[in-house]
């Protein structure tokens, strides 16, 4: 009987194993497919509007981080060779397309010059609605989002880990153009 009983949970035991296993690989699976979708909505890109949009506790608080949060967005794309719209080069862009940061910071009380922070990083574009041909913003690409304690330099890598993430995404389904190589030039005799 002990026996019976023994095997009975040796066997229950695998199955368990087994099915979280397989339910692990499944999740890895679809979280594959779900990152390759994003990465064919962004196909055929050629270039982003920076919009930043931070909420904190002051509005000079806001527009200090707003400011930073811009900057390192903008030389990010720039040294990826990402093309960035003006504001006005976007009207004119079939899609409008947007890459939007949101930050929300709040200094924390707990602790001296650490925040309480979430943010979002997402490809947006103009979008029409099937069912009635009426205006929507689509997603494109999404970061998801971050939740997180500390002091600014942690969040601006945070947010330099996501934007890295959207930068790699981006090129794998739209190429730099190769550069033709400059001729040399040979000296004459």
């Amino acid at each position: 009987m002990k026996s019976k009983r023994f095997w009975i949970y040796v066997i229950t035991s695998a199955l368990v194993c087994l099915n979280v296993f397989l339910a692990a690989r499944t999740i890895a699976s679809e979280k594959r497919q779900y990152q390759e979708e994003l990465r064919q909505r962004i196909r055929g890109s050629e270039g982003v509007y920076i919009f930043v949009d931070v909420i904190a506790q002051t509005k000079a608080a806001e527009e200090e981080l707003k400011k930073q949060f811009e900057d390192d967005v903008d030389l990010e794309l720039r040294e990826s060779d990402i093309k960035i719209f003006t504001k006005e080069e976007l009207e004119t862009i079939p899609g409008r397309p947007r890459l939007s940061l949101y930050v929300v910071a709040y200094e924390d009380p707990a602790y001296k010059d650490a925040y309480l922070y979430c943010f979002r990083i997402a490809h947006i574009e103009d979008a029409t609605l099937i069912r009635n041909y009426g205006y929507a913003e689509g997603i494109c690409w999404d970061s998801g989002h971050y939740v997180g304690r500390g002091k600014e330099s942690v969040i601006r890598q945070s947010v330099k880990t996501q934007l890295n993430k959207y930068i790699s995404d981006y090129l794998a389904v739209n190429p730099k153009p190769i550069k033709p190589k400059q001729q040399q030039r040979r000296p004459s005799i």
